[in-house]
């Protein structure tokens, strides 16, 4: 029922207006008497409160929506009139409880953003004590209204913060867990027996051909073979290359990728077609490289070293760089596997702690059931004797409820005659209001049916008589913008010819600086030989690896990994000795089955130069 009350109480409020009584608006709500006593109770205290004090309300209302408030609405304004009264007058004698009925209302963040505004210290204590100031006492404002709110400021921070957790701090729905599927329990097949190889077939004796006439013919086609048995001859050619290339193929290693070497294209570069001001770039550059290299030989003509002791000391320099990174990265990658060992030695010492501090807490718990169960006997006991007391004082507080009702309902038949008589007198000022107003419609519409003349003549030649020392007529105006027109056209004439002069020039300066460019370029590609470190990198990479330092921590890192080893030994449990013993197995039986594969691959290819070899016998 909060919602009902919240959507009653604002419905109220949105209609509300000082003119008419508030006993007219509450015979418009509908189920009025279908609430219980204490909430009807709540809903005049609400109604008639934000009814007396509208203008107190009014400052707070008014003041937020000209500050933080602008893009809000306005059919918001009775939700906002609601929490100022019940923050300043309900919370005083009812407590903080009746503001949790606002959390039925839909949108919390408007809720949230208000009670920052107006809860504020600085907008309390400055503009708006000062705004109730000029309605109320200043004695009366501090003591009945800034004191008691003051004093209820800790209970309102609390409450804004559950609003701010619940509405921007809410947890994600928890999805429920996907069933993930389980391989089934299927015995797994026996390994096949690995077959001997069978023994190869003897050869056949083919006994030898009596000489004959033909023999004479035998040595001519030995020689070419092609002549008379072309079809044979071929094929057996085929047969043989194809048995070479699978041999070769066995013995051959396998070849390793290696990356293309790199090409330094920027010499041999096509010709490109340059903008203006790349070429003036290009120029510029050039000039200062001309200069850098005139200066370099006068210094040379004056008795000054060469610059290349100092490229040696530079190529010093950065080689000993190279060192100290190379050292410092083999380092890191060294400490990290220190680091990893130490680890396992650590999670083996946790492991024991643990098993030691979870036999302390199981004997503490043990002592704390016991404890607990002796004190829920007598808490049982105390809330025994209090009920009994609550029951006899809920029967004393009915009669009271009684007397109240009939109170009420006194009240409530004063209030509807005083409102029926309100009524009344205003819908008879309404009616003399509106007499004068349309007494004033009829007088203004019989002015403005009278009709005036507003046609004027016009003279181009003359002038409107103002006075100025520039004036002048619309026909002298035409003949000076047709004027000032052509003089615009020759200015732009001239302006066109002397741009079309400018930029020949500048594109006969272009063609000789780039063709200074090219020169230059052509003389500069013959003369660069770039020299080149990656020899000298090579040997840095050598010297760090046997320095000292990497082979004293080479030395911990194994120290380390056999205590790890010594360790893991004695934790393996039974079923991880069995999963390796089942893994070696399976390894070893892969193994079997390709030395048996290779081997049978080796008899057939003997058979078949066999068979090659015999046939070629035959045919000679």
């Amino acid at each position: 029922m909060s919602f009902d009350l919240v959507s009653v109480c604002l419905g109220l409020l949105d209609k509300l207006d000082t003119k008419f009584s508030p006993e007219a608006y509450l015979q418009t709500v509908e189920n009025f008497q279908s609430f219980s006593d204490n909430e009807r109770k709540f809903i005049l205290e609400v109604f008639y409160g934000c009814f007396d004090r509208k203008n107190i309300l009014d400052i707070v209302v008014n003041g937020y929506y000209l500050k933080e408030g602008k893009n809000c609405l306005q059919s918001d304004r009775s939700l906002y009139t609601f929490i100022t009264y019940m923050v300043i007058y309900h919370i005083k004698y009812n407590g903080i409880e009746y503001l949790y009925i606002l959390n039925s209302y839909k949108n919390q963040e408007k809720i949230f953003k208000f009670l920052k505004y107006f809860l504020n210290d600085k907008n309390l204590m400055t503009w708006i004590r000062d705004a109730w100031s000029t309605l109320l006492d200043i004695n009366f404002v501090e003591e009945n209204i800034l004191n008691p709110l003051l004093k209820t400021l800790p209970e309102l921070n609390l409450y804004m913060q559950e609003l701010e957790n619940n509405i921007y701090y809410t947890k994600p729905v928890s999805k429920p867990p996907v069933t993930e599927p389980k391989p089934f329990n299927i015995t797994q097949p026996k390994p096949r027996k690995v077959l001997l190889p069978e023994p190869l077939p003897e050869p056949e004796r083919f006994r030898t051909l009596k000489h004959s006439k033909s023999a004479n013919g035998i040595p001519s086609l030995a020689k070419n073979p092609n002549i008379s048995y072309e079809k044979k001859s071929r094929i057996v050619k085929r047969e043989i290359s194809k048995s070479a290339n699978e041999n070769n193929a066995i013995k051959e290693p396998e070849k390793i990728f290696k990356a293309k070497p790199f090409v330094n294209r920027q010499n041999n570069l096509e010709p490109v077609k340059l903008n203006t001001a790349a070429v003036l770039k290009d120029e510029h550059l050039i000039k200062r490289q001309v200069d850098e290299m005139l200066k370099k030989f006068d210094y040379l003509e004056m008795g000054q070293g060469s610059p290349n002791e100092f490229l040696k000391w530079q190529t010093e320099m950065r080689l000993n760089d190279l060192k100290a990174e190379h050292e410092k990265i083999e380092m890191k990658k060294l400490q990290s596997k220190l680091t990893y060992e130490e680890a396992i030695l650590a999670k083996a010492n946790l492991v024991e702690n643990k098993k030691a501090q979870v036999k302390q807490i199981q004997e503490e718990n043990s002592l704390l059931l016991k404890e607990k169960a002796e004190k829920e006997k007598k808490e049982n006991e105390k809330i025994k004797n209090i009920v009994n007391n609550i029951l006899q004082d809920e029967k004393k507080v009915k009669q009271i409820k009684e007397q109240v009702v009939e109170n009420k309902k006194l009240i409530a038949q004063q209030v509807i005659k005083e409102s029926e008589r309100l009524e009344a007198e205003a819908y008879k000022k309404v009616e003399e209001e509106m007499r004068k107003k349309i007494e004033l419609i009829q007088q203004i519409k019989a002015a403005e049916s009278i009709p005036i003349n507003r046609t004027k003549q016009v003279d181009l030649t003359s002038t409107q008589g103002y006075g100025f020392l520039s004036e002048m007529s619309i026909a002298e105006l035409t003949e000076r913008l047709e004027i000032t027109k052509q003089e615009n056209e020759e200015y732009y004439r001239r302006k066109h010819d002397e741009i079309i002069k400018s930029k020949i020039e500048k594109e006969e300066n272009l063609v000789e600086k780039l063709n200074f460019i090219n020169k230059f370029r052509n003389e500069v590609a013959f003369n660069e030989k770039k020299e080149s470190l990656e020899d000298k990198k090579k040997k840095v990479k050598e010297e760090v690896k046997n320095s000292e330092a990497l082979t004293k921590l080479k030395k911990k890192l194994e120290e380390t990994k056999e205590e790890r080893n010594k360790i893991t030994l004695l934790t393996v449990n039974k079923q991880e000795a069995k999963q390796q013993l089942n893994t070696y197995a399976n390894q070893r039986k892969a193994l079997e089955s390709q030395r048996f594969k290779e081997l049978e691959q080796t008899h057939e290819r003997y058979r078949f130069l066999n068979l090659e070899s015999a046939k070629i016998k035959i045919e000679d």
